[in-house]
């Protein structure tokens, strides 16, 4: 009896042991970095539909390039239609007439360029041509957005699109004075604060190829964010008593209390006050203001109350021990009378 008393106390307390991390799915890094980019829904379907203009493309402002799509129909002794698409260098091939080059150049004298080169070969040919395929071009967005780089955006996109593709702003991006720089080296300030307020489109242009956009920080924290800048991509590592532990994005930045917030915020079962983190295989105690580094593991104890009163907690055990020894006293006096 006493050998069983044992056996059943020693279970007791190995489960006491192995509380409520495990029921908080500790080590759960599939919410916050994805697998393959940090861009969403990409629609990987080749045939995509056409694209969605805010209105009729504007053929003397409109400037082809590199994979715009041209529809040709040349009406002669035999009927032809075919699409041509303009390639890297620049150039529309035309079978049966030849190659035209028309990067540059607006939709309208691009047009024009085409049918005149038609008509050498076909004369008195009927010959209609439109566009029917826009290009997509790479555009580079730096400075405080959360992930700086390049981006594939559609012709006639706007401003606030082409920032959604890299994240979005930086918490600390000053949006009151975005520089756009063309091709050109013209340089425009934009704010989507005022496009925000008024709804005028001069503060969110349609973007064109080959601008970069720059993207700057709020004076306050810019040497802040200058000492945390780092093109390493290792995410943060948020467990113990949060309501959403895993893995997240590394930010230029963000602090302590940023990321536990970014991971649900602290459970009722954890300790605030108590939280450290791992860097370089160093335990560091860490207010909510301590900046976090590429690769930084940031813990939230159990709280003293958890420990006492939590599920699974040292009184319930106590409890359940004194319970069973309790029980068996019963039985022993009751098998001795």
């Amino acid at each position: 009896m006493r050998i069983l008393l044992l056996y059943i106390i020693s279970i007791s307390i190995l489960t006491g042991q192995a509380r409520a991390p495990s029921e908080l799915k500790f080590g759960e890094f599939d919410k916050k970095v994805p697998n393959t980019s940090f861009l969403d829904n990409q629609d990987l379907n080749i045939n995509k539909q056409s694209s969605v203009l805010e209105q009729a493309l504007n053929p003397g402002k409109y400037i082809i390039g590199p994979g715009d799509i041209f529809g040709i129909n040349i009406n002669t002794m035999e009927k032809f239609f075919f699409s041509s698409k303009v390639g890297p260098s620049g150039d529309v091939l035309i079978p049966g007439v030849g190659l035209i080059y028309v990067s540059g150049i607006n939709l309208t004298n691009s047009i024009k360029m085409i049918s005149n080169r038609i008509a050498k070969t076909y004369n008195n040919a009927e010959v209609d041509i439109s566009i029917v395929g826009l290009k997509s071009f790479k555009i580079q967005i730096f400075g405080a957005v959360n992930n700086p780089g390049f981006v594939v955006i559609e012709a006639t996109s706007r401003l606030d699109i082409a920032i959604d593709k890299v994240g979005g702003l930086h918490r600390y991006a000053n949006e009151d004075n975005i520089l756009i720089t063309d091709l050109d080296g013209s340089t425009k300030s934009i704010s989507l604060l005022k496009y925000l307020s008024d709804g005028d489109l001069k503060n969110n242009p349609q973007i064109s190829e080959g601008d970069k956009i720059f993207v700057p920080f709020e004076s306050n924290y810019t040497s802040k964010i200058e000492n945390n800048l780092t093109y390493k991509k290792v995410p943060i590592l948020v467990s113990g008593f949060v309501n959403e532990p895993g893995a997240i994005n590394y930010f230029p930045g963000y602090t302590v209390k940023d990321y536990i917030g970014l991971a649900g915020g602290v459970s009722d079962m954890g300790n605030v006050n108590k939280v450290y983190l791992h860097r370089h295989s160093q335990k560091i105690n860490a207010s909510d203001n301590e900046p976090v580094l590429p690769g930084d593991h940031i813990i939230v104890p159990e709280g003293t109350f958890a420990v006492l009163f939590g599920k699974n907690s040292f009184l319930q055990n106590l409890t359940a021990l004194f319970s069973i020894i309790s029980t068996y006293t019963i039985i022993s006096d009751r098998l001795n009378n």
